[in-house]
C-alpha cells in the first residue's frame, strides 16, 4: 500500500489526451459525412425514398448525432457544447452523463 493514500481510495483515471479526443472527433465527423452521403444517394431514388422514409430520417439523425458528439469532444467548454446540442434526447443523455 502506498503511503499517503487511504487503502479504499483509488486514483481517478486520467482524462484522455486532447489529441486522442480530436482524433475521435474527426472520425465521428467523417462517419457523419459518410452517413449523410449514403442517405442522399438513397433519397435520390424516389421509390427508395418513398418506401424507406423513416429509415432515411434515422440515417439523418445518426449523422446529426455524430456531428454533435464530435463538437463536444473538441469544445473548449464541453458543458456549453452539450447545452447547445439541438437534438433533445442526445442533449439530455449527455447532460445526465456529465452530471454523474
Amino acid at each position: 500500500m502506498a503511503q499517503g493514500l487511504p487503502a479504499c481510495e483509488a486514483l481517478p483515471p486520467a482524462p484522455p489526451p486532447p489529441p486522442l479526443l480530436a482524433g475521435i472527433a474527426a472520425q465521428l465527423a467523417h462517419l457523419a459525412a459518410e452517413s449523410e452521403e449514403f442517405g442522399l444517394v438513397l433519397c435520390s431514388d424516389p421509390e427508395v425514398a418513398g418506401r424507406y422514409l423513416v429509415q432515411l430520417q434515422q440515417i439523418d439523425r445518426l449523422a446529426q448525432s455524430l456531428r454533435e458528439m464530435a463538437s463536444v469532444l473538441t469544445a473548449l467548454d464541453p458543458a456549453a457544447a452539450v447545452a447547445a446540442i439541438r437534438l433533445g434526447d442526445l442533449r439530455s443523455a449527455l447532460e445526465a452523463a456529465h452530471a454523474a
